[in-house]
């Protein structure tokens, strides 16, 4: 049920297409052609625009990463000279003497209070705690860097050294002013608590310190979605453009298609009414031109008749045969566009009539005077064919030829390739111009280059020989060199097959 819908469905969507103007077909062309293009510059900005901006991302973030290495290691140089001023105050002589009294301690504290951050500040001699700018600490949670203290009356003498402790909390969690970027450091060893975040699938850069923090690794994280985010803007706003295309070429298309079935229904109906219009006329004029020509007919053997009523009873004679023909090719193809012609298959010998046919237009070319040649085969050809069609095609092509052919000959043969049959008729004709060739299948089209004879065609005898040709898979084609230089028409047929 659904495959059927589908296919009525493309049937009817193929239907109107073919019966769309330039115009309609043109402008859809168009809305199409702007969707490709918005759908390919989507599909090139998520392929390698996205990849180009990564890329562009990450050297500005290695940029920042060197930034704030820098920055952190001047922090943290900064504190370990204030560190190496401290030590070389005259005050820290107490330690060799053994005079610790509150003056340390308060210095201690005071500039740990001034730096900030969670440092403490300690002094030690031969490894023993002296004073300490708070009393209880875990030495574990803190990174340390020390400088020696000397006697400041023998640089050489060394008597204890200063230490500056910095919280690991502080070095696990660097403040940074981007929400979608993360800055933190990855100890040389496993620190217990030492705080490592977790991040969103994010562009991430490193490098190893140096100075202070030798061994460490500082990273920079910034998340994909927020370093991507005017990518994906453009992304969306294409995204909306190529549904809002597409949204109006479904409502064109619906529309147009509602307008064109009526068309086409519409059309369909006219198409009946001039069948049943050529039919019925067709039918209605053939009885009256038939008496016509048979009183003509009786009154030409008429001995009483003059030689000059005689003629022009010949001239009306010849222009009723004329209308007569007409109106049976009308109503031909009549029968054709109805489907209504029947095929009807027999075994026949196609040589047998040809010559038949030959035979009916000889008394023509002798009267003109041509000459004729004709290589056919001398065995029987034998076929499945409609003799109908069959004899009428030949019989049109043979009348052409004779038709407009003054002088010189005309040459008929036939051969067979393969499983196809050529029937050929090569004259020395009128001949048609090139430009003109391409239309002469077209109903009702008539060649002009000024012949009387062409004028007076009704433009049907090869429309209708080349759509009976196509009821019977055949195919008629005609070349000429141009005008007065003859014609060529070939016809191309191979035996029907013999199931009925």
């Amino acid at each position: 049920m659904g495959g059927h819908t589908v296919r009525e469905l493309s049937s009817n969507m193929f239907k109107v297409w073919k019966n769309l103007s330039k115009t309609y077909k043109i402008a859809l062309l168009m809305l199409l052609f702007i969707m490709f293009i918005q759908l390919s510059t989507l599909f090139y900005i998520w392929k390698v625009e996205s990849s180009v901006l990564l890329k562009k991302e990450q050297k500005n973030l290695e940029y920042q990463l060197e930034v704030d290495a820098n920055f952190l290691l001047n922090h943290l140089t900064g504190l370990k000279k204030e560190l190496e001023f401290l030590s070389i105050l005259e005050l820290m002589d107490d330690l060799l003497t053994n005079d610790i009294d509150k003056r340390i301690g308060v210095l201690l504290t005071k500039k740990a209070h001034d730096m900030g951050q969670g440092i403490l500040l300690v002094a030690k001699r031969e490894g023993r705690v002296v004073s300490t700018s708070q009393k209880r600490y875990n030495e574990k949670n803190y990174f340390v860097f020390n400088v020696p203290i000397y006697a400041s009356f023998d640089r050489a003498k060394k008597i204890g050294e200063l230490e500056l402790l910095y919280p690991y909390e502080k070095l696990s969690h660097i403040a940074i002013n981007n929400p979608s970027q993360k800055l933190w450091l990855t100890p040389p060893v496993a620190i217990d608590g030492f705080f490592i975040p977790s991040v969103k699938e994010s562009i991430v850069v490193s490098k190893y310190l140096y100075s202070i923090l030798t061994g460490w690794r500082l990273s920079l994280a910034y998340e994909k979605e927020e370093a991507l985010h005017s990518i994906k803007e453009i992304e969306k706003v294409l995204l909306y453009a190529f549904l809002i295309s597409l949204g109006v070429l479904l409502f064109v298309v619906w529309r147009l298609s509602i307008r064109q079935i009526d068309i086409l229904k519409y059309t369909e109906e006219i198409v009946v009414l001039k069948q049943t219009f050529l039919s019925t006329m067709s039918h209605e004029l053939r009885t009256p031109l038939g008496s016509i020509l048979n009183l003509l007919q009786h009154l030409m053997v008429n001995p009483k008749m003059e030689e000059e009523e005689l003629d022009i009873l010949s001239k009306i004679e010849n222009s009723s045969e004329h209308l007569l023909e007409m109106i049976n090719n009308l109503l031909q193809l009549s029968k054709i566009e109805s489907n209504s012609m029947p095929i009807v298959k027999k075994s026949i010998d196609m040589v047998a009539l040809i010559e038949e046919m030959i035979e009916i237009v000889e008394p023509l070319i002798e009267e003109k005077s041509l000459e004729l040649k004709v290589n056919l085969p001398s065995s029987p050809q034998i076929i499945f064919m409609d003799i109908h069609i069959f004899k009428q095609i030949v019989m049109n092509l043979l009348s052409n030829a004779v038709k407009y052919t003054h002088k010189g000959s005309i040459e008929i043969s036939l051969e067979k390739r393969e499983e196809n049959y050529l029937l050929r008729l090569i004259d020395t004709g009128v001949g048609i111009a090139k430009e003109q060739q391409a239309n002469l299948f077209s109903e009702f089209y008539q060649a002009s280059n000024g012949k009387r004879e062409i004028r007076h065609s009704c433009g049907l005898g090869l429309a209708l020989s080349q759509k009976m040709a196509h009821l019977i898979g055949a195919e008629i084609s005609l070349r000429s060199e141009g005008i007065n230089r003859g014609a060529e028409a070939t016809f191309s047929f191979s035996s029907l097959s013999s199931e009925i």
